[in-house]
């Protein structure tokens, strides 16, 4: 009877004992020791959002809805405030912007009115890149009359510009204390580009406006 007992009570023993240490040396190894890893945020708390959009183009059938609509933003309704959202918007403009000039021949040829510019203002692009195969489409005097108009209006260009200098350089703008350059090329110009010409440049020049 006595050894019964003793055998009883051994086994609870080293039931108690395995149920224990493996309670024990669970808890231990499956609690990660944070204490000395330091926490990286996987999100930042403020993130720098930069927007680029496609080809603009605000002649031709566009430009006609905004006068069906009598709304110089109409384009830019529906998106406007996923483009207000970002801190810098960037597109491609692929017109120029004037009334000024004459058309250089090509059936393709794009002038946007210049109130158009009021929706560009309003959908919030800050830069807009000129490097494109439409930026002649009616001369020198729209092109350089449509970089004046953006400057006016806050927007920055690139791609193109008053002087070869001007055209090749990076436009940099700041948001949220970082500074950010932009580049703009094209390896497809007007087909009558004007700047090939003798003193284009210099012609450029006289049309810029001083701020």
């Amino acid at each position: 009877m006595n050894r019964v007992i003793l055998l009883i009570f051994t086994l609870l023993f080293c039931v108690v004992l395995f149920v224990g240490s493996f309670l024990f040396w669970q808890d231990k190894f499956q609690k990660p020791a944070t204490s000395n890893i330091p926490i990286i945020p996987t999100v930042e708390d403020n993130p720098l959002v930069l927007l680029f959009a496609g080809d603009v183009m605000l002649d031709r059938g566009v430009e006609y809805y905004i006068h069906k609509h009598q709304n110089w933003k109409w384009p830019f309704l529906k998106i406007a405030d996923v483009l207000q959202q970002a801190d810098l918007v960037f597109a491609n403009l692929e017109s120029v912007i004037s009334d000024k000039g004459t058309k250089q021949g090509s059936i393709y040829s794009f002038r946007a009115d210049p109130r158009t510019i009021e929706g560009l203002v309003f959908a919030g692009f800050d830069i807009v890149s000129v490097a494109n195969n439409h930026s002649f489409d009616y001369g020198l005097e729209a092109f350089g009359d449509s970089l004046n108009r953006l400057r006016n209006a806050g927007i920055s260009s690139l791609g193109g510009g008053f002087s070869k200098t001007e055209a090749r350089s990076p436009v940099t703008k700041e948001a949220k204390g970082t500074k950010i350059g932009f580049l703009a090329y094209t390896n497809q110009g007007s087909p009558k580009n004007p700047v090939k010409r003798k003193n284009s440049f210099q012609k450029l020049l006289l049309m810029r406006e001083r701020i």
